[in-house]
């Protein structure tokens, strides 16, 4: 890849298309994707997740060129070839997922599996001949085994093996495990779960902690949607030592989409605190145990297992990164500072690291080194729309709190010029200039905009009811302030105290006094609000 196509927003398009992805937004992680090969038409990565996320949306033809498009720039890389493999399975293109694995044979022609996989495609798709050939080009380099004797067994019973005679296969070889799996593999082809299911049970009875076993159990009884035993045989699975890491950690990343669900979030919290706890010297299972209690919002928690993560090796970036923001989520904003600090005497160059140090920095006070960092932050990465609009509004946070409306105005109009769909900045900026007073038809018009955009967040709706009061339109106001204490489900004393507003505004003096008594109770302690109830009408 040349030096302009390596360029951040490259790479920021890249990740954004992964985190859609996590969250199983395939749609959004396609147009990503998209924009990754329009700007770097030679980036092999973008085409394999363009491909991923087409098969995932059974968009097989697409996913077909994509694939081929990452396997013609990276022809050796064998995890292109698997996908390849796996969208001629879906399509069933038997003659071409035989060159694939010949070509998997070429790269790795130690790795027996893709032999095998290679002679059942023969022998799907009628080339019994060619299979047995494969078969004795297996015995030649690997030797006789009893997977190999199955699968011979199999070729050469007429008319093909049935469900029945491949478990007749496994008589008189009941102690070799890979006899049952391999049988389990062969009737998982064929569709016959309930028969698969009955295999793995026996061979459980004779290995019951056997990893893949479990694992075989476990995705019959997902796509039983039985999520109990699932997880249960996922669990005795993960507590195998000879389940290599690096299968345990892709698992559960694959569960990540589904971590809002209670018993996902439950079960996948449990996997990963077994790998982290039968891992204790291995930074990657810390860190995945702390990416697993952070999409929880178990802040705490998550940055106990970062922070192991970090002692063990410091040379990973988004560590460093994921410590700093959650202490600056949690407010130990100086804690913050330090440690930001230190993360940029080994990664100068990461805006967005300047960035979370300059939110710490603002939190405690000290505006003009924030302003320093955010300056640094604006030369480091502009092709980053995202972030540099979230540096401007930090910016104009910032000057709001040195008293420079004039500047804070400046860098917010900057911010929404640069990401015009950041509803949370326009909403902000919004609010700051309704409590100014300045330019209140630019504020409702900003306002409004956000709110229609997110109608269900309680604080854009807020702001805009807000805004309508301060402009005498109570009607209208009305509407929205019922829209933002609809969704606070956290009961907001000041959302009351602004409903208590509006209806005083209407004439509706008993209900006001009465939304003004709820805001009190909610926690609402201003001085104001008191003289309102106290004295029963409205005050600014």
């Amino acid at each position: 890849m040349s030096p302009d196509r390596d360029s951040n927003m490259v790479k920021q398009l890249f990740f954004a298309g992964l985190r859609e992805k996590m969250t199983e937004n395939y749609t959004s992680a396609l147009s990503n994707f998209n924009k990754v090969v329009v700007a770097d038409p030679d980036h092999d990565a973008a085409y394999y997740e363009l491909a991923n996320a087409n098969l995932r949306l059974e968009r097989l033809s697409e996913a077909e060129l994509n694939i081929k498009r990452a396997i013609k720039l990276k022809p050796d890389n064998k995890w292109y070839l698997r996908l390849l493999a796996e969208v001629d399975k879906r399509t069933n293109k038997m003659p071409e997922l035989i060159e694939v694995f010949n070509q998997l044979i070429r790269i790795d022609p130690e790795n027996d599996a893709y032999y095998f996989d290679k002679a059942n495609a023969q022998f799907l798709s009628g080339q019994t001949e060619a299979a047995g050939k494969t078969y004795d080009e297996i015995l030649a380099r690997f030797g006789e085994s009893n997977e190999l004797s199955i699968a011979k067994k199999r070729l050469h019973g007429s008319g093909g093996t049935s469900e029945s005679d491949i478990v007749k296969l496994l008589e008189g070889n009941q102690a070799d495990i890979k006899n049952y799996l391999y049988a389990a593999g062969l009737l998982l082809q064929k569709g016959n779960d309930a028969e698969a299911l009955k295999v793995l049970l026996k061979a459980k009875q004779l290995a019951p902690d056997n990893f893949e076993v479990n694992l075989g159990l476990a995705d019959i009884y997902r796509k039983q949607k039985d999520d109990a035993q699932a997880f249960a045989s996922l669990k005795v699975a993960f507590e195998s030592a000879e389940m290599p890491l690096d299968e345990k950690i892709k698992i559960i990343a694959a569960l990540f989409p589904n971590l809002r669900e209670p018993v996902v979030a439950e079960n996948v919290t449990l996997l990963s605190k077994i790998v982290a706890e039968k891992n204790p010297a291995d930074a990657k299972a810390l860190a995945l145990y702390g990416d697993v209690l952070y999409q929880q919002q178990k802040l705490k928690e998550a940055l106990v297992q970062y922070q192991a993560a970090l002692k063990l090796n410091d040379q990973v970036y988004a560590v460093w990164e994921q410590i700093v923001n959650i202490q600056t989520l949690l407010g130990h904003y100086a804690d913050a500072v330090k440690l930001g600090d230190e993360a940029l005497t080994i990664y100068p160059n990461q805006a967005s690291l300047y960035y979370y140090t300059a939110y710490a920095l603002f939190k405690i006070g000290k505006l003009e080194q924030a302003q320093d960092n955010l300056k640094t932050a604006l030369q480091l990465d502009v092709d980053n729309k995202s972030l540099q609009a979230q540096v401007l509004a930090l910016q104009g946070d910032i000057y709001i709190n040195q008293n420079d409306f004039t500047l804070a105005k400046a860098a917010f109009e900057k911010a929404i010029a640069m990401e015009p769909d950041n509803y949370f900045i326009m909403n902000n900026y919004a609010y700051y200039l309704a409590l100014k007073n300045d330019d209140l038809i630019k504020a409702a018009q900003y306002s409004e905009t956000a709110a229609k955009a997110m109608p269900d967040n309680s604080s854009i709706t807020d702001t805009y009811a807000y805004i309508l009061f301060k402009q005498r339109k109570y009607d209208l106001a009305k509407v929205w302030i019922e829209k933002a204490l609809q969704n606070n489900t956290n009961k907001n004393g000041v959302y009351l105290e602004h409903y208590g507003d509006i209806l005083f505004m209407k004439g509706e003096k008993e209900a006001a006094l009465l939304q003004w008594k709820k805001a009190k109770d909610a926690g609402n302690i201003s001085e104001v609000l008191n003289r309102k109830i106290n004295e029963k009408k409205y005050f600014k």
